[in-house]
């Protein structure tokens, strides 16, 4: 493995479900010099007494005990791999794919850098070379958006990556603590990066390492719009204060009557196809702004359009984790 000495980079997969998405990903890392004794899987399950998923041979498997989102599963995974000592940690979903040597590239970036805390690679969508993200910025006014355009040099700096894909320094991770788990899922990344950006390290997208994502909002509508709402308003107030707030409620209000007049054109035969979707976005933003103001925080509540996102519950005491 180029960039750093093997024994310097633990990674955390995380999975969810019982898909084995992971399966190519876990492959590409092995081949691509990551000793399999330093691949941590962290599977939330997707439903009580489902079946571990595979991992190769000398890849350690950590299973939760209910499906503890993004924030709660790699928060495990990391105290985990922290414990066994490492320099970088590399965090990967498992719907993520490094293409090949994006990882020495990623590697070779953070032994040239040392004042970067967390580097991400350019993103792309599967299958294809359009782009995904440049890295993630935060307007002044706190709302967030990923940056389209390429920017220049090697290593462009950013003010946080997608958290699908991020090797993160453990000096800054000992300045900042992990992910903020009662986000749960969506925005805990630029969080995160936001505190590490404060604690005085940079954020920056490798230009020479490339992966592919794909977007999961379209699969559970009403949960990403709660989620993203709810916790896009509380990194608004982080990032931007007061102002930032203001801006992220009304934002959400209009978005709350803009999806109910598209609901509104289908019903009125203004629109084709049904509303099933404008309602369920309209729907988790309300909720998603009230239980902000409210404080309600962890997974997202039953709602129209959860799509794939189960098993957020504990199990009771006394049953098999």
């Amino acid at each position: 493995m180029d960039g750093l000495k093997a024994g310097s980079v633990r990674a955390v997969v995380l999975t969810y479900g019982i898909g084995a998405e992971h399966e190519s990903l876990l492959a590409s890392l092995l081949a691509a010099g990551m000793p399999p004794e330093h691949v941590l899987v962290v599977h939330n399950p997707a439903a009580p007494g489902e079946p571990d998923p595979t991992v190769p041979p000398g890849c350690e498997l950590l299973r939760t005990s209910h499906n503890l989102g993004y924030a709660g599963g790699m928060n495990r995974g990391i105290e985990r791999q922290l414990r066994r000592g490492c320099e970088l940690l590399l965090l990967l979903t498992h719907d993520a794919r490094l293409r090949p040597g994006s990882l020495a590239a990623l590697l070779g970036a953070a032994r040239e850098n040392p004042g970067f805390g967390v580097l991400g690679p350019a993103l792309v969508h599967v299958g294809s070379e359009r782009p995904f993200s440049f890295g993630g910025i935060a307007r002044a006014n706190g709302t967030m958006a990923h940056r389209r355009e390429r920017p220049g040099g090697p290593v462009a700096a950013c003010d946080w990556v997608d958290g699908g894909t991020m090797l993160i320094r453990a000096a800054a991770l000992a300045r900042t603590g992990g992910f903020d788990e009662r986000f749960w899922s969506y925005c805990e990344e630029a969080e995160l990066c936001l505190r590490v950006r404060r604690a005085g390290l940079r954020v920056g997208v490798v230009l020479d390492a490339v992966a592919e994502q794909a977007p999961g909002g379209p699969r559970r509508p009403g949960a990403w719009a709660y989620l993203m709402t709810r916790n896009g308003a509380a990194y608004s107030w982080r990032a931007a204060g007061v102002g930032g707030l203001l801006f992220a409620g009304g934002r959400a209000v209009w978005q709350v009557l803009f999806q109910l007049t598209r609901v509104a054109a289908h019903d009125l035969r203004l629109r084709r196809g049904p509303a099933v979707e404008p309602w369920a976005l309209a729907v988790g933003t309300a909720r998603g702004l009230l239980d902000f103001l409210r404080r309600r925080w962890g997974p997202p509540p039953r709602l129209p359009g959860s799509g794939d996102v189960a098993n957020v519950t504990p199990p009771e005491e006394g049953e098999g984790a």
